[in-house]
């Protein structure tokens, strides 16, 4: 049967519809498909630029870290250097409080001694609280004590320890050149620190002085075994030793003498009554 003229255009009409709708739906698809890269392309630069930002960020976060860091390390060496320094003045106080206790110590000891001293007119007990001062408060396991003799200026020993004796009886040596300039000068000689043990220098040698006048001296040729070398504190109790000393022995003497003449006297003033 055959197709009529309106029938063949409404039929090109048709396809040329078609046609014309799978062309705009090819051009859609291309469209589509070119926002479809556009976007993908967005999404990996918007990727890429969060990864800088978080990289940047963290880069950030990591100098914060490492200058906080920085910071606390400064902190930390800075405590312990204080902890360190507060650590060694704990050892010194604690020293300083073990030498004040020491002191104080040797000081009562002094004070008890001194007291026992100026306790007795006897020169045989004054000199005996004398050899056991120097023995027990300052160590000393050779020594000498002098008398200056004022109408000769000579000393003479009234007490000694651990001194080899002459046949008298009397230390065989007790002069040296430290204790002439002692008596002389009315200033203690102590051996300086490091001296060898036994050396020809006495270890002290100190002045019995009665204000500015020299009457005697104490020499120390020799420490005790366990007592290396006179400390600071030994030389102090030596010294104010040698003042308590020299009252004491002095003051004994002289009731001794003035005693010994009374009971002279006495007794002439007996025997011119006898007759």
């Amino acid at each position: 049967m055959a197709m009529s003229p309106e029938e063949i255009q409404r039929l090109y009409s048709s396809g040329e519809e078609l046609l014309e709708i799978v062309r705009k739906g090819k051009e859609f698809t291309q469209q589509v498909v070119q926002e479809n890269e556009r976007l993908r392309y967005r999404i990996v630069q918007l990727e890429q630029e969060a990864q800088e930002a978080s990289a940047a960020r963290r880069d950030q976060l990591l100098a914060a870290l490492q200058v906080e860091n920085e910071r606390l390390k400064e902190k930390v060496a800075f405590l312990e250097k204080r902890f360190s320094e507060v650590q060694e003045e704990n050892q010194d106080f604690a020293q300083r409080q073990v030498e004040i206790t020491q002191q104080n110590e040797g000081l009562a000891n002094l004070y008890v001694a001194s007291f026992q001293l100026h306790s007795t007119l006897d020169p045989e007990e004054v000199v005996g609280i004398v050899q056991e001062i120097l023995i027990n408060l300052v160590g000393a396991e050779e020594f000498i004590v002098l008398v200056l003799d004022k109408r000769t200026g000579e000393l003479s020993p009234v007490a000694w320890e651990g001194v080899l004796s002459a046949g008298d009886g009397q230390p065989a040596r007790w002069t040296t050149e430290a204790l002439q300039r002692v008596v002389q000068t009315g200033q203690p000689a102590f051996a300086p620190p490091g001296a060898p043990p036994g050396s020809a220098a006495p270890v002290a040698c100190v002045p019995l002085s009665i204000k500015k006048e020299v009457v005697g001296a104490i020499t120390i040729s020799k420490l005790l075994g366990h007592k290396p070398a006179l400390a600071a504190l030994d030389m102090e109790i030596l010294n104010l030793l040698a003042a308590h000393a020299a009252t004491a022995i002095v003051s004994s003497r002289l009731y001794a003498d003035a005693e010994r003449k009374l009971k002279t006297i006495e007794s002439f003033i007996e025997l011119l009554k006898a007759r």
